[in-house]
């Protein structure tokens, strides 16, 4: 039992809902002191937003920089309370989501993402110039859960939670290591030393022995003129930033300030983002991986970039959507889809132009746009056959396939694994 269950919260809950349920517990058991610490323990780590990132770490199966944690004992339940309490509606326990099956990815012209299927990698096929990882088919032949061709999924298998040990790319991250980027190039360490000895050297001879107005203008100059190349040249993020593996809280934009959305949608927002940071969480077992949350959207003073990925000299800019279970399709560049039956809803998507604006577009050598769909009932979100990938190649996949698809696109990177300071910088820039 990790500290999430014994405080009976989720781990996207947030740090309000985590407080109050601590301060629920303590008051149930007020008459047990060792449990009363216990809760205390688990309350002081995942009510800590540091300490919770390094624990979250620690249960994806990375040890964390700092300390090691141990499992709890279960505490004893209160039964005249805890009977009298309302069901938990955020109960990840009582409401794990169905996982479906992988998609059948169609290659389609612009998509920065590999046209990957997960599932162990048994055999391997080249379809155009990217390299299909073929799932393993059950025995006795018949066709894999969510292969085409296969029956619905079961509803124990429908009960399956996330798992990222099921990812393909998940033992392959293993065989990378992380290197931290040069602070500082070497062609700008040369420019400015020899500008200094060509400018001062004949200058500061003259000022000393005489100083006047005609000697130190040009130095005063030479000095402006250094300023500004350095506030020009692009500058590199810190050791300890480059250290940080994630920036900003999922959702902490949309509690932040005003918004031009509802109660009802900006909880809903909330949600779906929560969801996704957790997801990409195991991203993180990819060494060099940075993950930001909440960036500026360019050209735009209210809408922002729900999650960006950064590994090496990729990006990857991610939109969460909590939305209602059922079948989607891409219909425009900028439109997705809800069927039923005869009638589509269309709904606005953005990220193309993501993929149009210098500011995002330019911000590193390789750059792709991913749409996250969570659904907000019981059900499974489900896409039309080839109608998940956009015309300008942008994916629109549930969780699994999601983290699927972008893990597989960062180990392919040519720099995976390195941790570029400079594209760091720009990213923290970005961010709200």
């Amino acid at each position: 039992m990790d500290h999430y269950e014994y405080l009976e919260v989720g781990r996207a809950s947030s740090r309000n809902q985590i407080n109050a349920a601590a301060r629920l517990a303590i008051w149930r058991n007020r008459g047990d002191a060792a449990v009363t610490e216990r809760i205390m323990e688990a309350w002081s780590i995942v009510g800590d937003p540091d300490r919770r990132f390094d624990y979250d770490s620690w249960l994806l199966g990375e040890p964390p920089p700092g300390e090691q944690y141990l499992p709890v004992d279960p505490r004893p339940a209160v039964e005249p309370v805890h009977r009298a309490l309302p069901p938990r509606a955020d109960s990840d326990a009582a409401k794990q989501r169905r996982i479906p099956g992988s998609l059948a990815p169609e290659p389609t012209a612009g998509s920065p993402f590999p046209a990957t299927e997960p599932g162990p990698p048994i055999t391997s096929r080249v379809d155009g110039t990217r390299t299909v990882q073929a799932a393993a088919p059950p025995a006795g032949g018949a066709p894999a859960a969510g292969s085409p061709g296969s029956p619905p999924d079961s509803p124990a298998q429908a009960q399956q939670p996330f798992d990222p040990q099921q990812l393909s790319w998940w033992e392959a991250a293993l065989d990378k290591t992380e290197t931290i980027g040069p602070g500082y190039k070497g062609l700008r360490l040369l420019v400015d030393l020899g500008v200094m000895a060509m400018v001062i050297g004949p200058l500061i001879g003259p000022a000393i022995a005489a100083p006047s107005v005609a000697t130190t203008l040009p130095i005063g100059l030479f000095a402006l003129a250094v300023l500004l190349l350095g506030r020009l040249w692009p500058r590199a993020a810190s050791r300890r930033a480059a250290n940080q593996r994630v920036f900003g809280i999922g959702g902490g934009t949309l509690t932040s300030g005003r918004s031009r959305f509802s109660k009802e949608n900006v909880a809903k927002g909330v949600a779906g983002e929560r969801r996704t940071a957790l997801a990409l969480e195991s991203l993180l077992r990819i060494p060099g991986t940075r993950i930001f949350h909440g960036l500026r959207f360019p050209g735009s003073k209210v809408a922002d970039i729900d999650h960006a990925v950064v590994n090496g000299d990729r990006v990857v800019f991610i939109d969460s959507k909590f939305w209602k279970p059922g079948e989607y399709r891409w219909l425009d560049a900028d439109k997705l889809g809800y069927v039923r039956g005869r009638r589509v809803d269309r709904r606005d998507i953005h990220m193309d132009h993501l993929q149009r604006h210098p500011a995002t577009a330019k911000v590193a050598a390789d750059v792709g746009c991913h749409v996250l769909i969570h659904p907000n009932a019981e059900g499974s979100i489900t896409f039309t056959p080839a109608g998940h990938i956009s015309p300008t190649g942008i994916p629109a996949t549930d969780t699994r396939d999601g983290m699927e698809m972008i893990g597989c696109w960062l180990l392919e990177g040519r720099k995976s694994g390195l941790v570029d300071r400079y594209l760091m910088a720009r990213m923290i820039a970005m961010l709200k």
